[in-house]
């Protein structure tokens, strides 16, 4: 019997520390770079020349599930004027309601999925000439849409609703302050 009882609660023990592992954190991020294999990496870039076109690929990360929606809205700095989205062709097709400047939410005939990386939008903007370096880094925000403190997706097939992440990207990232030191300089500080 105390084996018994023993044997349960230890595996009740590791069904709970399973459940209470930590999960991946889902996020948008909006990507300067497609490599055209769904790999994504550029999250910083210089100006463009003044009235060229650029492709940015908006993308949703770490669902680890299957989206049925989604829901974001981009705040777009001075240096870059948006011009409008171009959607991926999926399986079902999609609906959407707005744009990424204005607030959009996408909606999937079959979901899409969000165990791998999935491209939501390619955003066509233009460089302006307010994309100056030398006045500091300007940041591409990914927020919520019409008044959510957060962008979110809808998981198939429950539709339950997630909040996720908006990630910043930037434009001109300036360089990354650093101090030359040895490592017993660094352990000096934490003494």
């Amino acid at each position: 019997m105390k084996r018994a009882l023993a044997g349960v609660l230890a595996i009740a023990f590791v069904g709970l520390m399973a459940a209470g592992a930590p999960a991946q954190v889902p996020f948008f991020q909006v990507f300067f770079d497609d490599n055209s294999n769904g790999s994504y990496g550029e999250t910083q870039a210089s100006c463009g020349e003044v009235n060229t076109a650029t492709s940015l690929y908006l993308v949703l990360q770490n669902a680890n599930a299957f989206v049925a929606a989604v829901d974001y809205q981009i705040a777009f700095p001075p240096a870059l004027l948006f011009l409008n989205d171009s959607y991926p062709v999926v399986p079902g097709g999609s609906l959407n309601l707005g744009d990424s400047q204005s607030g959009n939410a996408i909606s999937y005939a079959l979901p899409r999925n969000g165990f791998l990386p999935v491209l939501l939008v390619t955003i066509n903007a233009f460089w302006t000439g307010q994309c100056v370096c030398a006045n500091g880094p300007f940041p591409l925000v990914v927020g919520g849409y019409q008044g959510k403190s957060a962008p979110s997706f809808i998981r198939w097939p429950d539709f339950a609703e997630f909040a996720a992440v908006g990630m910043t990207s930037v434009i001109c990232p300036g360089p990354v302050a650093a101090s030359e030191a040895t490592w017993g300089g660094i352990k000096a500080l934490y003494r």
